[in-house]
């Protein structure tokens, strides 16, 4: 054999050797492809630059139902749409020209169209209830290469999500235009929800109430009774009904009937509170029912519930109770007693504190019903427990008992739309101890002389912590608040609306704690404390001042800090807050003075 034919075949077999090494690697490469397509759970489609099929990977029939002989390796793109076509798929088609027959070639121009894009990025409807994610991309060279992966159960999702959230802002604005008010609470006890007509109660903004507890909106007795129905519901999951009479802030009167219940699963409790708006109906401890004349006795009564604290209403309360033994209290719990008082307020009052006692009580408007009543009680052998009487009925003898029945007196002194200006008249003249409000109000005196005294050894008895505690807060309800815990302490306290104000009543009164809110209008928080800090400069003393804040931002906290602040709490306050800072700083620097 001659040698070029020799070297003929040697070439011809080394070229048939690296054919099949070729033809091993590319087959390994493309199981490798189909592999990923696999665990991609996405089919692969390629064209060369004249738009013929080089690679279909095994899951583009589960897209569409196409014959093998149109996935076959040289296969015309304008035959594979023809077949898509023919199949029944239609994709790609404007929401007006769905459920019409589109034009065949149109359809396979438009697809044609959109193949020859750089890139093309869509999700297609290919079904009623399934949806495709097609990428298209142009190469350089010519090749196209299209991905399709089935998103149908993440639109199906995004479809759910969007009729839940229709569906939530539905239940929202139907909430929310309910006549009767409603809350939810978290398992913290915070409000999460609220409506239009719960906040119609506090006169206030959603916002003011979200996030809060209710020792923020309500006065220390109130909010306690509140706090322990709504943890028996959150733990026990019984549901809770209550009949309540409720102060607005506007001083109108509102009667519900109160529910509470359970929702949510554990460990994500939240309680639903509802009243049944019942004023309409009410009268006296009975209600209309909706059927004919029938009535409907609310056992009890409506409770005075109080959830908008009413200072004034508060200080007569406590003026005519404080008159009455807490003997002759204790022994009217569950027993019955007759109020005898020609002021209707005195009369609601007395009554309505009687019933939370769970006595059966009832008032009369002079002497003459008094004795009738009692008269036809003894024929009937009902025994009345008590009677307590108006010190401004005429006739009422001293008090003296006519029937054997034990009897006592209370002075009212005023009690009525003249009651408030001569609480604050008398405020002004008296001191802490002798004033009906406490430490309610503040004294409108700010003008009074007050003094700067350079060495603190040299200031008056009275000017050194005569106000143990100083609260500077601006909003109404939170004064409220603050003054309900720190009276229930046994706390002396004085309010200041804004920071200038408590400036001055820290220069007269030398608290021995300053609780300072940092937004206020007129002068804030940090501005008052700087002017507090720079005049103790020159005294050489220091007043504990703890920040008040709604937020506990870092960035907050560090200005606080930065001017001068000792300590900071945030909104919602609590008895248990309040109670360790004060032991902290105002009950730490008395024993200092006292060493």
């Amino acid at each position: 054999m001659p040698i070029s034919m020799f070297s003929e075949c040697q070439r011809q077999a080394r070229t048939a050797i690296m054919n099949d090494v070729a033809s091993s690697d590319a087959h390994i490469r493309l199981g490798m492809f189909e592999a990923a397509c696999d665990i991609l759970a996405a089919a692969v489609i390629v064209y060369d630059k004249d738009d013929r099929l080089v690679f279909a990977s095994r899951q583009v029939p589960r897209y569409f139902p196409l014959p093998p002989e149109m996935l076959q390796p040289g296969t015309r793109l304008r035959d594979v749409l023809g077949a898509i076509f023919d199949s029944g798929v239609r994709y790609g088609l404007a929401p007006e020209q769905r459920g019409k027959a589109p034009n065949r070639e149109e359809w396979i121009s438009t697809r044609i169209s959109a193949h020859w894009r750089e890139l093309h990025d869509a999700v297609e409807r290919l079904g009623r209830d399934r949806w495709v994610h097609f990428r298209k991309r142009r190469l350089p060279n010519g090749y196209n290469i299209t991905t399709l992966v089935d998103v149908s159960e993440q639109k199906k999702q995004e479809e759910q999500w969007r009729l839940d959230l229709e569906r939530i802002a539905l239940t929202e604005e139907i909430l929310e235009t309910l006549p009767s008010p409603m809350v939810i609470k978290d398992r913290n006890l915070t409000y999460i929800a609220v409506n239009k007509a719960f906040c119609a109660i506090y006169d206030t903004a959603a916002d003011a109430i979200l996030g809060r507890s209710v020792w923020a909106l309500a006065d220390a007795e109130s909010s306690g009774r509140i706090e322990a129905s709504d943890r028996g519901v959150l733990e026990t999951g019984e549901p809770f009904t209550l009949a309540e009479h409720i102060v607005r802030a506007d001083g109108s009167d509102l009667y519900v009937i109160t529910h509470k219940y359970r929702i949510g699963a554990p460990g994500h409790h939240a309680i639903v509170t509802i009243m049944e708006d019942m004023t309409a109906y009410a009268a006296g401890e009975q209600v209309m029912a909706d059927a004919g004349d029938t009535l409907l006795r609310v056992p009890g009564g409506f409770v005075a519930a109080q959830n908008c604290f009413d200072p004034v209403r508060d200080a007569e309360r406590r003026l005519l109770l404080d008159q009455i033994p807490p003997e002759d209290l204790r022994a009217a719990q569950g027993g019955r007693v007759l109020v005898v008082s020609p002021n209707p307020r005195i009369a609601d009052i007395l009554v309505g504190e009687f019933k939370v006692r769970s006595a059966d009580c009832c008032a009369v408007r002079d002497m003459p019903e008094h004795d009738a009543f009692l008269t036809l009680a003894q024929a009937r052998g009902l025994a009345v427990d008590l009677v307590v009487i108006d010190d401004n009925l005429p006739g009422h003898g001293g008090g003296e008992s006519r029937f054997g029945v034990a009897t006592r007196l209370v002075k009212p002194d005023g009690i009525g739309p003249d009651f408030m200006p001569a609480l604050v008249e008398a405020h002004e003249l008296l001191s802490n101890d002798e004033s009906p409000l406490g430490d309610i109000v503040t004294s409108p005196a700010l003008s009074d002389d007050w003094y700067i005294a350079t060495d603190i050894t040299s200031m008056p008895p009275t000017a050194l912590g005569d106000v143990e505690v100083l609260v500077a807060e601006d909003n109404q309800i939170n004064q409220f608040v603050f003054s309900q815990i720190l009276e229930s302490m046994g706390i002396s306290h004085r309010i200041a609306e804004n920071g200038e104000e408590a400036v001055t009543l820290w220069r007269k009164h030398q608290p021995r704690l300053v609780l300072m809110d940092i937004s206020m209008p007129v002068m804030n928080g940090i501005d008052a404390t700087l002017e507090i800090r720079a005049a103790e400069k020159l005294t050489g003393t220091h007043t504990p001042i703890v920040a008040v804040t709604a937020q506990a931002l870092n960035a907050d906290m560090q200005n606080c800090l930065d001017a001068g602040m000792d300590d900071y709490i945030t909104k919602p306050v609590s008895p248990d807050m309040i109670e360790v800072i004060y032991r902290r700083y105002a009950a730490a620097r008395l024993e200092k003075i006292v060493a």
